[in-house]
């Protein structure tokens, strides 16, 4: 049976930076770090925007030596004082996406908790078909070549279902099935049904939506930021006379709330079975062959996912502008005062000293670690006051600080 190694995914990063001075050694190394560094942030601007300013950047950019795969060199020009440089950044997609989700900073969290399903999309008899012998080459008979994938139809749903949360895990996302949530239990058209939405009925010989399952999923979730990752079998054959296993999946993303469908095309995965071989391993050939095809087709999919679960948090962002807090608990509340007359921007809304803590109300639109990371911290450095990372705790849109 043929395998396949799906590797690590990665993504390539243009970036062009300024570093005043000359041309040197020195300059050039100074240019490359802050290119690591600019990367990231360009990554982030567009995977998890929440995340740019926070913490999680600042711990992200700490641990680029693991991040970043390599950087490679494009150009250089010297700009009268300036020298200008601009690096191809190869950004280890799998692993600052699973960082970022580790750090809870991933593009489904935020401003508002971002739901990911996995359903199917109903093929055709057509698309599905077992050829018995080279006299039925140019067409499959009713159900006579059928009748093996109805039987274990199930285990490739199961399969392409596995190999496409996998993926999704790999790159920090997180698929939600429905069948292990106790109120959809009670809809599976059969014991082992993976309650994806599709099954094949028996009785019309075709396969079916279940069209309970879907309606009950759109009301449940119709309240949330919900995107439905559809996949569809688009073909899955076995040709007994050349021993080839196909299969072709195509993927599409589908948000509830607001009805955008994009479609990240198809991917045909083909191997071989020698002769010989029980009828086993035809099904488990297939099912080996449609997780393949599905964790090829993620490469595609995670990103557009990422894009989808982005502009849903920047909608809610922009719909719910609630007031962000700032807690900063100082050693002296004198210094708290002095801090608070130096922090009257048009960040800050109101602050007051309450107990032992400044409170500092944000303006609307302004989120705490933009505040913290691009205003605050620089004061505090400015009043001789360095607060360690540890000490910097954010909880929803609230943030705690103690030196």
């Amino acid at each position: 049976m043929t395998t396949i190694k799906i590797g690590h995914a990665y993504e390539d990063v243009g970036v062009s930076v300024t570093i005043k001075g000359k041309r040197s050694f020195k300059a050039k190394k100074a240019a490359k770090m802050k290119a690591q560094k600019q990367a990231i942030t360009n990554y982030l601007k567009r995977v998890s925007p929440a995340a740019v300013g926070s913490s999680c950047e600042k711990q992200l950019l700490d641990d680029r030596a693991v991040l970043i795969q390599r950087v490679t060199a494009q150009g250089f020009a010297q700009l009268d004082n300036a020298f200008e440089a601009s690096y191809l950044v190869r950004i280890d997609d799998e692993k600052l996406n699973y960082r970022l989700e580790e750090l809870g900073c991933g593009s489904q969290s935020g401003a508002a908790e971002v739901v990911m399903l996995i359903m199917e999309e109903p093929p055709t008899k057509g698309d599905i078909a077992m050829i018995l012998n080279s006299a039925d080459a140019s067409g499959t008979r009713k159900l006579r070549g059928l009748g093996p994938f109805v039987i274990f139809y199930t285990s490739y749903q199961r399969a392409i279902r596995d190999s496409i949360i996998e993926g999704a895990n790999r790159e920090g996302l997180k698929l939600t099935r429905l069948d292990t949530i106790s109120d959809f239990q009670r809809m599976k058209m059969s014991n082992d049904d993976p309650l994806v939405g599709v099954y094949f009925d028996n009785d019309t010989e075709e396969f079916a939506i279940n069209r309970r399952l879907t309606s009950i999923v759109k009301n449940k979730f119709a309240a949330k930021n919900t995107i439905i990752l559809y996949y569809r079998i688009a073909s899955l054959y076995f040709d007994q006379v050349s021993r080839k296993l196909s299969v072709t999946l195509s993927i599409s993303l589908h948000d509830l709330n607001s009805g955008e469908t994009k479609s990240v095309g198809s991917q045909e995965f083909v191997s071989m079975i020698p002769e010989g071989q029980p009828g086993l391993a035809i099904r488990d050939g297939l099912a080996d062959v449609a997780s393949n095809a599905a964790s090829l087709l993620m490469n595609r999919a995670k990103k557009e996912a990422r894009r989808m679960s982005s502009m849903a948090q920047a909608k809610t962002r922009s719909v719910n502008p609630s007031t962000a807090n700032v807690y900063v608990k100082l050693n002296s509340k004198r210094t708290m005062y002095n801090l608070k007359k130096k922090l009257s921007d048009n960040m800050v809304q109101n602050s007051r000293i309450d107990g032992e803590n400044l409170v500092i109300s944000l303006a609307a639109g302004v989120t705490s670690d933009e505040f913290v990371f691009e205003r605050l911290l620089a004061v505090l450095e400015g009043m001789g006051i360095n607060i360690p990372d540890k000490n910097i705790q954010f909880k929803e849109s609230k943030c705690f600080i103690e030196q």
